[in-house]
């Protein structure tokens, strides 16, 4: 178990190279860079060649990348080219808010996708399935923008049940009940955002399942369709939940940079927008690096529950 850890381990090192080299050449090739985000028309042309020259933008575009490498591998993601502040610590303030925002309204929307996706793969072509596949369809059709949008006004300005934008009050850091106001409606998009494809893919394997021998054999002994789904199809769907719970690992990072953006909430995705717009690219890079690890570390944990959840898969490797 360990030399396959220290294996998949060893893989994501020249993964993680390649792909900020070509991040950083394609951010390179754009006709222009952070220092044109935040220069005006009344600087003179030597103090915007001055700041270039400080910033290190005037060096060729290896020595650039040497640099930012050489810094990444000493633990430094360096300071953000547009603010000045130091990448580290933004990100250290900032990913706690982000998972505040996201865990919870992934997790609200992975068990109503396994409660309905179970109900409607075991009753397909009914009534229920119908209406469950059609709330799952009109989610999905629906931009997380728009809906955002329609949620902030009538629960913001309508009603003025929530606060609409931030995740404090002034003045009321530390109040956890100011903090869940704040959170509701971002909570509420995220969770219409994320449960419709989770619904139809547990309802996908529950009809896979139902298809399977076992089931019929079940069946011919008398078993009732409940206790099929509770003690058999349950379990079984388990693998497929295991891969989206791999997956939704770098969500926690960056899987809420619309949401964050229209409710002014203080995460990474907010973080990484406004890199991105001035392309200030340590920032980006950073953000970039941290994903891409959490999206290999969430496949290698799928993998390591996935021998956990099936002791077929055990009994093969020990048998390989």
């Amino acid at each position: 178990m360990l030399g396959f850890i220290a294996r998949r381990l060893a893989q994501v090192i020249p993964l993680l190279l390649v792909l900020s080299m070509v991040v950083f050449l394609l951010i390179h090739l754009a006709p222009y860079d952070v220092v044109d985000s935040y220069t005006t028309p009344a600087m003179s042309e030597e103090t915007v060649a001055a700041i270039r020259e400080r910033l290190g933008l005037n060096e060729p575009v290896w020595v650039q990348y040497g640099a930012w490498l050489g810094n990444v591998l000493q633990g430094n993601f360096g300071n953000s080219l547009a603010t000045g502040l130091p990448i580290g610590d933004e990100l250290a303030r900032r990913i706690p808010n982000t998972i505040i925002l996201v865990a919870p309204a992934y997790l609200t929307a992975l068990v109503l996708a396994i409660v309905l996706g179970l109900a409607a793969g075991s009753r397909k072509g009914s009534l229920l399935d119908r209406i469950i596949d059609s709330i799952s369809s009109i989610g999905i059709a629906t931009p997380s923008f728009w809906f955002a949008l329609l949620v902030m006004f009538v629960f913001g300005y309508v009603f003025r049940l929530f606060p609409v934008f931030g995740m404090h009050s002034i003045g009321k850091e530390g109040d956890v009940g100011d903090l869940l106001l704040h959170l509701a409606m971002p909570y509420f998009v995220l969770v219409v955002a994320f449960f419709p494809d989770l619904t139809r893919y547990v309802r996908s394997s529950t009809i896979t399942q139902l298809d399977e021998d076992y089931v019929q054999v079940q069946k011919a002994y008398g078993a009732s369709n409940g206790f099929i789904l509770r003690r058999h199809v349950s379990r079984n769907i388990l693998l497929p939940i295991i891969t989206q719970l791999g997956l939704a690992l770098p969500l926690l990072v960056t899987g809420a940079i619309v949401t964050e953006s229209i409710f002014a909430w203080p995460g990474v995705g907010l973080y990484i927008l406004n890199a991105t717009a001035a392309l200030d690219y340590p920032v980006i890079l950073a953000v970039l690096l941290l994903s891409a690890v959490l999206v290999m570390l969430g496949n290698l944990l799928a993998d390591l529950l996935y021998v956990a959840a099936d002791p077929r898969i055990r009994l093969a490797k020990k048998a390989a």
